[in-house]
This record gives C-alpha cells, sequence and structure tokens, in this order.
C-alpha cells in the first residue's frame, strides 16, 4: 500500500506544471495560425521562380570567375572548402535523423562547376526542393564563401513546421536562430573558410543539369528574326480613268497651234479671213479640212464678215479649255459650246460644205433641188450607224466611238466619195431617193399608210405598216406620237433596217414594231398576230404555208434561248445569229416564202477593195444602182431611137413635099 501511495505521489503532476503545459499548447496552436495565415503561395516555378534563380546562379558564376582570374594559381589548385550542415528533421517521423552530415573539401578548379544536390545522396524529397536558392558570394580576400539554401515549410499533421536555424537558439516563441515567427522559411546559414589540404581531392559532382529538379529547367529563347521592311515602291499617281471630254493637251502644243494660225492670219489680206481662207487656218491648227465652215461659222458667231485674229484666239483658248479631244470639239464647235450632243440640223453646213468642195460631187453640185435631200440622207445615215439610242441625239461619247470622224478625215484625201460606204456615197444616197419616189404618187415628198404599203409590190403586211405609223420608231421630237405622214428621214430609217436586219440598230427598230404594248418582251401571242398576217398574204398569192403552232418550234429554235421560252427581249434577238430570218416570219411575206424555199442556202461572201466583207445593206445598194443604171440606159436608148424615128419622118415628109 505505501509503495503504491508513493508511486501515485510522485505520478502526479503539480498545478503549476499543468498551467506551464496549457501554455506552452496555446503558444504551438497560436503558432500554427499563424503559419497558416502567412503561409507563402508558390508560383509556377517555371515562369517567376526559374528566370530568379537562373539569374542568381549566373551572378555566382560570374563572380568565381572573377576571383579565379584575380586569385594566383596555387593557392586556387590549393584550396578547399568544407562545409558541415546539422542534423534536419524528417517530415515523415517525429524522430530526428540525419540526413546531411557533412560535405567533403572540394578543390577549386579552374572551370568552376556549381554546386548541385544529389537527390540520390539525400533524402529530401521532391516536394521539399520545389523552392532552392543558392548564394555563393566571395568575401574581399577570395578566401570566404557563404551559402544560403531556402526551403519551403514542411509540416506533419501533429506538429507546427519548425523553424532551425544553425547560428541561433531555441527563442522565446518555438523558434531557432534569430529570424521571427512570421518567417516560412528554414535558413541554413555558414561561414565556411576556405583551408589548404594537401591535395587531397574528392570527387563531387556539381553539374548544374543534375543539381536542379527538371521543373526548372530553363526553356531556351530563339532570339527574334528582325526582318526589316521593303523599301516602297515609287508609284506614279493615278490619272481619272474618265475623262468626258477627252484626255487633257498639254498647254505647249495648243500655244503651239495658235502661233501657227496667227503666222498665217498675217499672210491675209488685212489679216483679215474669209471662208476662202480657212482651208489653210484648220490645216495649221491642225483640224480636218471639211470643219471650215463650222469653224468659221463659230468663230465669227454667225456673222457675215470677215474672221481676224482676235476672233480666232478668243474662241481657241475657250475651245481648248473644256474640249480636249476631236469629239469633244467637234461637238463644240457645231453647237458653239451649248450642249454636249448634237442633233441632224447641226451636220447641215457641215454636208453642204462638202457638196461644194468635194472633187467627187462635182458632177452634182448643179443640181441644188436635191442638196438638201443628200443632207437628210447622210444626216439620217449618220445617226443610224453612231447615235444607238431613239432619242435622236448622237453624245459625244458615242461620237467618239463611231467612225464618222475618221470619215470626214478620210474625205480630204479620197476622191471618189462613194467608197464612204456607211455615210457619205453618193450611190446609196440615190437609191434611197429613188425608192422613195418611186412610192410617192404625189411626189410631194410625204409618204402615207398606202403608199407605204406598196413597197416591193406589197411585200409588207399591214399591221406593220400601222406600227411604223405609230410613232413607235421615230427618231423626230414627237417620239410615240401617231403620224400621218413621213418624210424622207424616216422612210431612210425604214429602207436601213428593212434591208439590213442584221445591224445593231434595224434590231432594235424591228423589236419595237414587234412588242405592241411596248413592255420590252415579245411573246407568242405577238407573234401569232403578225404570222396570220403574213399567212393570209401567202393564200392571197396562192401560196399553202404552215400553221403557226409548227412554225413556233422553229422561231424558238431561232433564238436558241435558255429553257425553251416562249418569249424573248432585245438581247435575244442580238444573241441569235438567225434573226434576219426571224425577223422576216413576221415582216415580209416574199423573203419570207424565198427563205423557205431556199432553206440552206447562203448568199455568197462579197468584199470591197480594201478586203472588208460588204453588209447586207451594201450589197442591196449595189444590185439596185446596177438595175437603175441599166434601166436608164435602156430608157436613154428608147429616147434616142424614138428621137430618130421622129427625124426620119420628118426627113421623108419634107421630101414628099419637094
Amino acid at each position: 500500500m505505501k509503495d503504491e501511495e508513493v508511486t501515485t505521489t510522485t505520478t502526479t503532476r503539480p498545478s503549476d506544471a499543468v498551467l506551464c503545459e496549457c501554455s506552452l499548447l496555446a503558444t504551438r496552436r497560436a503558432n500554427r495560425t499563424r503559419v497558416k495565415q502567412q503561409q507563402i503561395v508558390v508560383v509556377n516555378p517555371r515562369n517567376s521562380s526559374q528566370r530568379r534563380f537562373r539569374r542568381f546562379i549566373e551572378s555566382i558564376v560570374r563572380k568565381v570567375f572573377d576571383s579565379q582570374r584575380k586569385a594566383p594559381r596555387d593557392s586556387i589548385s590549393n584550396s578547399y572548402l568544407t562545409s558541415h550542415f546539422s542534423t534536419l528533421f524528417d517530415e515523415k517521423c517525429d524522430s530526428p535523423r540525419p540526413i546531411i552530415t557533412k560535405m567533403h573539401a572540394i578543390p577549386a578548379p579552374r572551370n568552376f562547376r556549381v554546386w548541385r544536390l544529389l537527390r540520390n545522396r539525400s533524402n529530401v524529397s521532391a516536394a521539399s526542393a520545389t523552392q532552392i536558392q543558392a548564394d555563393v558570394s566571395p568575401s574581399k580576400n577570395s578566401q570566404l564563401a557563404e551559402l544560403h539554401v531556402t526551403s519551403p515549410v514542411k509540416r506533419t499533421s501533429s506538429a507546427p513546421s519548425p523553424r532551425l536555424n544553425l547560428n541561433g537558439t531555441l527563442d522565446t516563441n518555438g523558434n531557432y536562430g534569430k529570424k521571427s515567427a512570421s518567417q516560412n522559411d528554414v535558413s541554413f546559414t555558414k561561414e565556411i573558410p576556405v583551408l589548404q589540404h594537401n591535395n587531397k581531392h574528392h570527387d563531387i559532382d556539381l553539374e548544374f543539369d543534375n543539381y536542379i529538379d527538371e521543373q526548372y529547367r530553363p526553356t531556351p529563347k530563339i532570339a527574334p528574326i528582325i526582318v526589316k521592311p521593303p523599301q516602297p515602291k515609287l508609284v506614279a499617281p493615278k490619272e481619272p480613268f474618265y475623262f468626258p471630254q477627252g484626255k487633257p493637251v498639254s498647254q505647249l502644243q495648243n500655244d503651239a497651234a495658235l502661233r501657227r494660225v496667227c503666222d498665217v492670219f498675217r499672210t491675209f489680206p488685212g489679216q483679215k479671213c474669209e471662208i476662202e481662207h480657212m482651208a489653210a487656218v484648220c490645216e495649221a491648227a491642225g483640224l480636218p479640212l471639211y470643219w471650215k465652215v463650222p469653224v468659221f461659222t463659230a468663230i465669227t458667231n454667225k456673222e457675215n464678215r470677215p474672221a481676224t485674229q482676235i476672233d480666232f484666239t478668243s474662241w481657241w483658248k475657250a475651245m481648248t479649255s473644256v474640249a480636249h479631244d476631236e469629239a469633244s470639239r467637234f461637238v463644240y464647235t457645231l453647237t458653239f459650246g451649248s450642249r454636249s450632243y448634237l442633233v441632224p440640223d447641226d451636220l447641215y453646213h457641215m454636208l453642204m460644205d462638202v457638196i461644194h468642195t468635194h472633187p467627187g460631187l462635182v458632177f452634182y453640185r448643179e443640181a441644188t433641188e436635191f442638196h438638201d435631200k443628200y443632207c437628210q440622207v447622210v444626216m439620217t445615215r449618220i445617226f443610224w450607224n453612231d447615235a444607238h439610242s431613239w432619242s435622236g441625239r448622237l453624245t459625244t461619247e458615242r461620237l467618239r466611238r463611231g467612225g464618222v470622224l475618221q470619215a470626214i478625215r478620210n474625205l480630204q484625201i479620197e476622191d471618189d466619195i462613194n467608197k464612204s460606204l456607211r455615210y457619205f456615197s453618193y450611190e446609196h444616197f440615190y437609191v434611197v431617193y429613188c425608192k422613195f419616189w418611186e412610192i410617192d404618187t404625189d411626189h410631194d415628198l410625204k409618204i402615207r399608210k398606202k403608199d407605204l404599203a406598196s413597197h416591193a409590190g406589197g411585200a409588207l403586211v399591214p399591221l406593220v405598216v400601222d406600227r411604223i405609223f405609230s410613232g413607235a420608231v421615230c427618231m423626230t421630237p414627237a417620239n410615240g406620237q401617231p403620224l400621218d405622214e413621213i418624210g424622207l428621214p424616216e422612210f431612210t430609217q425604214f429602207l436601213l433596217a428593212e434591208e439590213d436586219k442584221t445591224h445593231p440598230t434595224s434590231i432594235e427598230y424591228w423589236f419595237r414594231i414587234l412588242d405592241l404594248d411596248g413592255d420590252g418582251i415579245v411573246t407568242l401571242y405577238d407573234m401569232e398576230i403578225f404570222h396570220s398576217q403574213i399567212e393570209k398574204k401567202l393564200a392571197s398569192e396562192g401560196i399553202d404555208s404552215m400553221a403557226f403552232q409548227d412554225v413556233a418550234c422553229q422561231l424558238i429554235d431561232m433564238l436558241n434561248i435558255n429553257g425553251g421560252a416562249t418569249s424573248f427581249q432585245l438581247r435575244d434577238l442580238k444573241k441569235s445569229p438567225l434573226r434576219g430570218r426571224f425577223i422576216n416570219t413576221f415582216v415580209n411575206w416574199r423573203k419570207f416564202f424565198v427563205q423557205e424555199t431556199n432553206e440552206g442556202s447562203e448568199s455568197p461572201r462579197i468584199e470591197d477593195d480594201s478586203g472588208q466583207e460588204l453588209t447586207e445593206w451594201d450589197r442591196y445598194c449595189i444590185e439596185e444602182y446596177e438595175a437603175m443604171m441599166e434601166d436608164d440606159q435602156a430608157d436613154a436608148e428608147t429616147i434616142s431611137l424614138t428621137l430618130e424615128e421622129d427625124d426620119s419622118k420628118t426627113s421623108l415628109a419634107y421630101h414628099d413635099l419637094l
């Protein structure tokens, strides 16, 4: 019993010991809370820590190599480095276990290698080596070096993380060394003197590649490639691609032409120019010869007086300031600068000058009653070939694309007026006027419906004649209004469209005739109305014809419309190579009958002297003109025979009387 009492008394703790233990536990608990709050968050070592660690190691290498260059070779070869580390606590057990006890002295070779810690020789885990900083800084005498190793906090489940310092002891807060309780890392600081040893070297691998973990291996940076920007190319300033009045001419060129004209004016009597002198003026200014009358009228402002040098100078400067090419200057001259387009009457004075001065029309100058007719036919042909408009206007752009300006220039070098087939040919005018005179029975120079219906022996159907007089194809200011009669210009248009159905303007002419309601589409209903009148004409002549249902299939094949449409537009008719045959099916019953009986045969190719193929209109005029000449010759022979017979009868009677 006594022994038991003694034992009980011995094992019982005094009250003050309990208080001390409680205060110690409270202190540790507070430290643990503080550590949790102040625990360092390790960032991605491959980003920031890796760069800091790499820069740190590079600074060490530079310092060591600097010290080796300054120190003697013998002292460097005999120097040793010693280190002694205290015992570390394992994070998995409470009992201390020696991890690194001693680091042998190492010689300092000339090619210094960085320190490394071998993980296979130590028990430090990979998690405990996530952040290591080593700093080896030589002292002033190159004999001392200081090593700093920093590792993150390692904790157990039952005790707060220890803080160790080899140069200090446990302080009042339960911390080792001189660091405060707010520090979360373990620091080992030791001054390691460099001692000399008798050439006893120990092999320790200090390569940097084995020292750091794989995640600390730096990523090599690729040197940026500097590409020099290419030198900018010198680009000329872009000129406007559209010049309504032509591409501007240099002022020097215009002034040079003006000086030449002024020199010509000085040769005239009194330095005044008459209409007879305008040929020399146009030649000096670089203008076509047959512009002389329009230019003279423009510089004198339609006044009946001679032109002076001042008149031409003022007109030339005004004209060249706004008109730069030949087309714009032609329009400016004929319109006195008031319009950008021409109407047929603007060409009248120029054509009258062609009649009176061209060598190919010498025989025609005495027939003054036919001069106006020639001008009307030529003006109609110019607008028919170049205007491509039903407004009766010839714009500058269309004039520039057409061929009348070149034809006017050719008149001064070509004596044969009949070689200008498209515009100025006298033979073509003769054919047109004879056809007009043939159907104008009363010879009042006006054609009515009954007169036009008799053309070509009544080949036109009545509905076509009505559509012509409806105003649908009239190029006059009264466009679209019904007409009671037409003159020579309208008949010229009709004859050009009738005899050459492949011309672009002719196609538009007949499309306007076939489009009864004017909606831009010709349907099967419209085609059936016209073809029914063709059938009536053929029946009156005793000719059998197919029904329209059978003809419609051929018509659709002629147009070659995608999808086999039952109606067509103007563009479909222009694309068809058989547009002439298509139009004859509704317009002219005689031509329709001829093309049906001679199906498959083609007209022979005829060329002019220059090798250019003649159009259908040109061939028509050649044939008609030759036929008219033969008729005139036959008439002349008949007249001469009649006169001879009359003379013989008179002589016989005279002898009888004697």
